[in-house]
C-alpha cells in the first residue's frame, strides 16, 4: 500500500531503520528540513519519492526581504504568520514562483516534485485564473522537460486542469472525518469532492488522506 509521511517541523525520522525499508512512499518535506539541508534524505528514504512543500500563496514576513521588486500583497494570516500574496499580480506571481523553484532545484535528483499548499483560498470568483497563470509559469520556468510533478492539497476545481497532477491530498477529510461531519457538509464532499476523486483517479493520480486528530488516523 502506497503512503504520504509529512514532517513540517525539523526533527530527524527516530528510526533510520525502519525508514530504509520504506518503499512507494511519498515524503512531503519543508525545504529547510535537515534532510534536505544536511543532505541525509537518501540515506532515510532510498526507496521514497520526495515532494518539497510549496504554499504559494503566502510567506513567512521576512522571505519577503529576497524580492526583487514590489510584490502586491492582500493581508496579515495570524494563524499561520503568513503575509498572502495577491496572485492577481504578476509580480506576485514571479516572487512565488522564484520560491517555489528554489526549492525544488536546491534538493538536486533526489526530488520528484513540488507539493502545492492552500489552492482553496484562489478557488472563488475570478481567483482561479490567477492560480492557473501562477502554475503554467511555474512549469516554463522550470526548465524541465517533462515538467514538475505536482502533489495538490485540495483545491479540487484546479484538479482536472492540471496536466502534472501526480498526487492528490484530502486534508481532514478522511472517511472518518467525513462520516461525522454535518448532513450540509456531508452532502458538499458528496457533490464536489467525491467527484473530483474518482477523475483523478481514472487518470492514475495518487489520493491521500490526512487527519491531526488521532481518533481518526486510522480510518
Amino acid at each position: 500500500m502506497k503512503s504520504a509521511i509529512f514532517y513540517y517541523g525539523l526533527e530527524l525520522p527516530p528510526d533510520q531503520a525502519k525508514t530504509v525499508l520504506l518503499k512507494e512512499a511519498t515524503v512531503v518535506l519543508q525545504p529547510y528540513h535537515p534532510l534536505l539541508t544536511e543532505d541525509k534524505f537518501a540515506r532515510y528514504f532510498p526507496h521514497c519519492s520526495l515532494f518539497i512543500y510549496w504554499n504559494p500563496t503566502g510567506v513567512p514576513p521576512e522571505a519577503l526581504r529576497a524580492a526583487a521588486e514590489p510584490i502586491p500583497l492582500l493581508e496579515l494570516d495570524p494563524v499561520w504568520n503568513l503575509i498572502r500574496l495577491d496572485l492577481r499580480s504578476a509580480a506576485a506571481r514571479r516572487f512565488a514562483i522564484m520560491q517555489g523553484l528554489a526549492a525544488w532545484q536546491a534538493c538536486g535528483t533526489c526530488v520528484t516534485g513540488l507539493f502545492v499548499d492552500d489552492l482553496d483560498l484562489w478557488s472563488a470568483g475570478k481567483r482561479p485564473a490567477a492560480v492557473m497563470a501562477l502554475l503554467s509559469e511555474l512549469q516554463s520556468g522550470a526548465a524541465a522537460d517533462a515538467g514538475i510533478p505536482l502533489f495538490v492539497n485540495r483545491g479540487f476545481s484546479f484538479w482536472p486542469k492540471l496536466a502534472d497532477l501526480q498526487a492528490v491530498l484530502l486534508e481532514e477529510l478522511t472517511p472518518g472525518i467525513v462520516s461525522a461531519l454535518p448532513p450540509a457538509d456531508m452532502q458538499w464532499v458528496e457533490r464536489r469532492v467525491l467527484p473530483a476523486v474518482r477523475r483523478v483517479r481514472q487518470r492514475g493520480v495518487a489520493v491521500f488522506g490526512l487527519t491531526y486528530e488521532p481518533e481518526h488516523a486510522s480510518a
